[in-house]
């Protein structure tokens, strides 16, 4: 793919074309404030809203998310403008009374002049008012992982990821990465000896025949062996001791 030239905050920024301008800008050095998307999770992106920037093109401007705005040659992005700088306000002001004991949240909304002292409005105690609802990890159980076991329940202020139906998924593998990749770390995951506690369900947990250290769910590992025919004696080490051979 060919490269472009492009301008952010006056610095000329040169990058692979379609490039995500949030990402050729972090690049560059140049910092935006986001929270929902994963660049290897290409269809994370464009909820949070708080990467917003300026972009110009042809003589116009417009307000766009910049994680999945895609660089072309001679635009010209502008990341913290007075406009730029109201609109992340009203957007973190939102997203504050949703998820106001999020640390992540909170830190970007004193960083802005918000007061961070608000009452939440997510009932379901599993999420504790932290998470945004921005779906990344349902895109990571969906496009990563391949097991499709989570989905955005509910509409609104209530909208929250979860098992279809709220009720025990038998598509969950126990793999953690949706709680691995949460922005606002509301997933809770606990380990706990040879159980694993996710998505209000219990798993059983692999121990490592060398360290004896329970490091995969058998879950994880039946749906492995069923997709790649993997032998199931390549999992009786961890990853650590695997390599050490």
């Amino acid at each position: 793919m060919k490269s472009v030239a492009i301008t952010i905050d006056d610095k000329l920024v040169t990058c692979r074309q379609d490039t995500p301008v949030l990402y050729a800008a972090l690049d560059s050095g140049i910092s935006i404030p986001h929270l929902c998307n994963n660049y290897d999770v290409k269809s994370s992106g464009g909820s949070c809203r708080i990467c917003i920037v300026e972009a110009y093109q042809g003589g116009r401007m417009k307000v766009v998310t910049s994680c999945n705005y895609p660089a072309r040659d001679g635009i010209s992005i502008k990341t913290d403008t007075a406009l730029i700088r109201k609109l992340r306000k009203g957007v973190l002001e939102i997203m504050l009374t949703r998820a106001p004991r999020s640390p992540e949240v909170r830190k970007l909304a004193e960083e802005y002049g918000i007061e961070t002292e608000s009452g939440g409005s997510c009932d379901n105690p599993e999420f504790k008012d932290t998470c945004i609802a921005c779906g990344l990890c349902v895109a990571i159980c969906d496009e990563i992982v391949g097991a499709s076991a989570i989905a955005m329940n509910h509409r609104g202020q209530t909208k929250i990821p979860g098992t279809p139906f709220d009720q025990p998924s038998k598509a969950c593998i126990a793999c953690g990465a949706c709680a691995l990749g949460c922005p606002t770390n509301s997933i809770s995951l606990i380990d706990s000896g040879d159980t694993r506690d996710i998505w209000g369900q219990s798993f059983k947990m692999k121990r490592c025949i060398v360290c004896n250290t329970p490091y995969i769910a058998e879950a994880q590992i039946d749906w492995i062996v069923n997709k790649t025919g993997k032998d199931r004696s390549f999992f009786d080490r961890c990853t650590d001791h695997r390599q050490k051979g």
